[in-house]
């Protein structure tokens, strides 16, 4: 399977059950993946990129971990999250604007373990050494 920006795109529109982009356009599918990869790459020791977003030629997903099922799952939570907004300002006079309600716990999960992966492969300390001064 090629992993690139389209492919993505069109498996995100898959299950939001909007092949034909009538609900969320392609700008917006591409705003919502560049929004999980923003997520992952906050949890991931290396510059993530995906092939087509942002000028970047080629994917690096999948080539220590495979995180790009994780990355369709925020993509997915990040466009339900713009569609509620949406809804909310068509149907309230007086919308209100929650952040973060649709944040599944299986992605905090995923990611703290994700997270948790980097940190023990990692070769060098993730934590500043404190300087401590002689006492004696």
């Amino acid at each position: 399977m090629v992993l690139d920006l389209a492919s993505m795109k069109v498996r995100l529109g898959a299950l939001l059950n909007d092949p034909a982009g009538e609900i969320w356009p392609d700008i917006v599918l591409e705003e919502c993946i560049r929004m999980g990869l923003r997520e992952l790459q906050m949890v991931c020791p290396y510059p993530l990129t995906l092939s087509g977003l942002d000028e970047a030629l080629v994917s690096n997903l999948d080539d220590e971990v495979s995180m790009s099922p994780l990355l369709l799952r925020l993509s997915l939570v990040y466009a339900w999250q713009i569609r509620q907004q949406q809804r909310n300002e068509t149907f309230h006079p007086d919308p209100k604007v929650q952040e973060g309600t649709l944040l599944i716990a299986s992605n905090v999960e995923q990611l703290e373990r994700l997270r948790l992966s980097f940190l023990q492969r990692s070769t060098s300390n993730p934590y500043l050494e404190e300087e401590t001064d002689d006492l004696s």
